[in-house]
């Protein structure tokens, strides 16, 4: 099976590595509020469950915010300039850590969430005047081009990140992993790899000459062809 080997964490008896290229990605268990915080750069931010976090969007327009808690967490908010909600995200609310990177026009925000394991989800929302909606449909593209590629895996059991946007704050890059297991998990045996792709998040597609097998043992490493670079 193939291994995800970024950070080399483990917990217990299960052997799962987070591959998170764009921060270092926390566990579930943390609740050391130094590990939170802006990482490289504007728009990037890791939230850490029961500390205070604010992640400003590029424009200063909104923010989303965790409010500090001891047991019980409240719900994740959008909030304006001057700190009124403009809108709660119950959908982060799970006492998981998570890390928001906003585009850089602001109008988009993609949010890794932890699911467990050293694993995060996508998500993707677009802001709509003051609100915000949540957008799966280039998640689900992700999905769908890792079981095409690998008929082994189910859509259910590929987790789309988010790496970086492009300068337009158009355009994603992606990667997608799996559990060690996932391929044993289903009738249609077989290996898989991570797959890395860049997507637009207005239409919902993939671009296909984007699309990377990642076929290195060691830490993955997003592509370095001009397409990435000049993205």
């Amino acid at each position: 099976m193939r291994r995800l080997t970024t950070m080399s964490v483990v917990i217990g008896a299960a052997l799962l590595y987070w591959p998170s290229a764009s921060s270092g990605q926390i566990g579930a268990l943390s609740t050391d509020c130094k590990a939170g915080g802006p990482r490289r750069g504007l728009g990037v931010y890791q939230f850490v469950a029961t500390c205070a976090g604010r992640a400003p969007s590029p424009d200063g327009r909104l923010a989303i915010v965790q409010r500090a808690y001891r047991d019980r967490q409240p719900p994740i908010e959008l909030q304006d300039a001057n700190g009124r909600i403009v809108a709660r995200l119950g959908n982060l609310s799970d006492d998981m850590p998570f890390t928001v990177m906003w585009s850089p026009d602001s109008h988009w925000v993609a949010v890794n969430h932890h699911v467990g394991s050293f694993m995060d989800e996508l998500k993707i929302f677009e802001i709509v005047g003051q609100t915000i909606i949540e957008r799966p449909r280039l998640t689900n593209a992700a999905r769908q081009q890792a079981v095409q590629r690998f008929r082994c895996l189910s859509p259910s059991s590929v987790l789309p990140n988010a790496i970086r946007w492009s300068k337009d704050g158009h355009r994603l890059a992606m990667v997608t992993i799996s559990s060690q297991d996932a391929c044993s998990e289903t009738a249609k045996r077989g290996d898989w790899r991570p797959l890395w792709m860049i997507g637009d998040v207005r239409t919902g597609r993939i671009d296909p000459a984007s699309v990377r097998v990642d076929k290195a043992d060691g830490p993955l490493r997003e592509p370095r062809d001009p397409l990435y670079r000049g993205f």
